[in-house]
């Protein structure tokens, strides 16, 4: 058998059936999720953050590993020994695992080239903007972690919205500004602090690359990938006027930001409609009696899905890969019974 049997078929094999099966297992655990109306939709936002993003990074994880760690001993018992009779010389996984990683590649570079920065500006109109917006975050308390992070931009396209991977910064459109009281501008950045916080551009390309590696799963998990979205705007809504905003400056802004012309996937305003009337709804509800947490919020999905990460790497080292080798065999098989 040709030595690209199964790198090639392994690999459509992972694509067409493992992600899809993993993908509608992820479902529904999303539907139980969110039926649970006890919580309220705010609630388990990162047990489902973990159910979208884990149903694709962990199966390929522990497939990528399978396969280097079979190339790296030189054995894939099963396989190997059934089509080659030997294991030494077998080199199929490793080139499983080369043909998975450039399939993972080339499926994520759409997304990583959506996420364009915006250019800062150096106007009068922006220098005094900058001054001001300095102004605001120095008096008040909950957005000390925006000091020296706001980045202000003549862009009239651009609204209010949250950069960088590592170390996000604020981006603040000089032509939004102008129309907000000070107020609301300060309750507006309140809402950025929090994605700022929780490093939620990351949080949001992560989930993007997810659904982008899993072509035919992904329209199984993109209405509850827009739910929770909608779901962690509200959340920062609501952890804005925990941390000290006004709740009807801040619908105000929402209002103002989710105009035509808004293209920031972490950012202020919100398109759709119906996310746009529950957010307002929520903070007129704030503004007459202010949120409180009534519990412990839970372990943040980034170290929870760090963990998984590296069980899923660890994995195949310490249990074996014989999951592996029955892909391996079928794909074997499945091009002998088609070449017939």
């Amino acid at each position: 058998m040709i030595e690209a049997t199964f790198p090639l078929l392994g690999t459509a094999f992972v694509v067409l059936i493992v992600l899809p099966a993993f993908a509608l297992l992820a479902k529904a655990g999303l539907v139980m999720l969110e039926r649970d109306e006890v919580g309220g939709p705010l609630h388990g936002l990162n047990l489902r953050y973990v159910l979208l993003t884990g149903s694709s990074v962990l199966p390929l994880a522990w497939l990528l590993s399978a396969g280097l760690h079979q190339a790296e001993t030189g054995k894939s018992a099963l396989a190997c020994l059934f089509d080659h009779d030997t294991a030494e010389l077998c080199f199929e996984p490793g080139f499983f695992a080369l043909v998975l990683s450039v399939a993972v590649l080339a499926s994520s570079l759409g997304v990583i080239q959506r996420h364009r920065g915006v250019r800062s500006s150096s106007s009068e109109v922006a220098v005094a903007l900058l001054r001001r917006v300095t102004r605001i975050v120095e008096s008040d308390s909950g957005l000390t972690c925006l000091r020296h992070r706001v980045v202000v931009t003549d862009d009239r396209t651009f609204a209010l919205g949250t950069h960088g991977w590592i170390k996000p910064r604020v981006f603040l459109g000089s032509a939004f500004a102008s129309g907000l009281s000070d107020e609301m501008l300060a309750s507006a950045l309140g809402h950025e602090a929090e994605h700022v916080r929780a490093l939620d551009p990351l949080r949001y390309l992560i989930l993007q690359l997810a659904l982008a590696v899993n072509p035919f799963g992904r329209f199984l998990l993109e209405p509850h990938a827009a739910r929770w979205q909608a779901a962690r705007e509200a959340h920062c809504d609501r952890e804005a006027v925990i941390h000290g905003a006004a709740p009807l400056p801040l619908a105000d802004a929402i209002v103002r930001a989710a105009r035509p012309g808004v293209r920031e996937a972490v950012a202020l305003g919100a398109r759709d409609t119906a996310v746009l009337k529950f957010r307002i709804g929520m903070l007129l509800a704030f503004a007459e009696r202010a949120p409180a947490r009534c519990c412990h919020q839970g372990p943040s999905a980034f170290p929870v899905a760090f963990v998984l990460l590296l069980i899923a790497l660890l994995l195949p080292h310490q249990t074996g890969t014989a999951a592996l080798d029955v892909l391996h065999t079928g794909a074997e098989h499945a091009l002998t019974y088609f070449w017939r």
